[in-house]
C-alpha cells in the first residue's frame, strides 16, 4: 500500500512539472542583477550535457523547475528538468528567493558546475529543505551546483 502511495506521488510530480513545459516562460518576479537579455535559456538537461564543453566558468542561462527551496530562507532551491537536477545558490550569498518558490518555472543565470558534497553538507541541505528525522548520511553526494547572479520565477498558476 505504501507502495502505490510513493508511486502516485511520483506520477504527480511528473505529471506537473510537465503541465506548462510548452508555453513560454514569463518572468513574474526577478532576483539578483537583472537578466542579460541577449542569449536563450537552455534547458538543465542540456546545460549538464555541455558542462565538459563549454568554457569552464562561462555564465548561461538554464531554464527548469524548481522544486525544492531551502525553508530557513531562502538561500538555494533545487532547479529539475525531467530526472536531471542542480541544486541553485546565489551569488555572494547577495539575494535569497521567497521559501514558498517550489513547483514554479524560472529562468537562473549563472555558472553551472559538477560539485561533491561531504556527508555532513547533504544532511544540512536535508535540514534546511525542512526533513524532520535525518540520519546521519555516510560518504561524499555528488551534484550539480549553479551559483545564480539572476533569478527570474514564473508564478503558480
Amino acid at each position: 500500500m505504501q507502495e502505490a502511495r510513493y508511486l502516485f506521488l511520483g506520477l504527480l510530480t511528473v505529471f506537473a512539472l510537465s503541465v506548462n513545459a510548452d508555453q513560454a516562460f514569463r518572468a513574474d518576479e526577478s532576483f539578483g542583477a537583472q537578466m542579460p537579455a541577449s542569449g536563450e535559456a537552455i534547458g538543465l538537461k542540456q546545460a549538464i550535457a555541455n558542462i565538459g564543453v563549454n568554457d569552464g566558468g562561462a555564465m548561461i542561462k538554464v531554464q527548469g523547475q524548481v522544486t525544492e527551496v531551502c525553508q530557513a530562507k531562502g538561500c538555494w532551491m533545487i532547479l529539475v528538468e525531467g530526472d536531471s537536477y542542480a541544486r541553485i545558490t546565489f551569488e555572494d550569498y547577495g539575494f535569497f528567493v521567497p521559501i514558498e518558490t517550489s513547483m514554479q518555472r524560472s529562468v537562473v543565470y549563472g555558472v553551472l558546475s559538477e560539485h561533491t558534497l561531504s556527508g555532513e553538507q547533504a544532511e544540512h541541505y536535508a535540514q534546511d529543505a525542512g526533513a524532520k528525522a535525518i540520519h546521519e548520511m555516510k560518504g561524499e553526494v555528488k551534484e550539480y551546483s549553479l551559483v545564480a547572479r539572476a533569478v527570474q520565477l514564473e508564478k503558480k498558476p
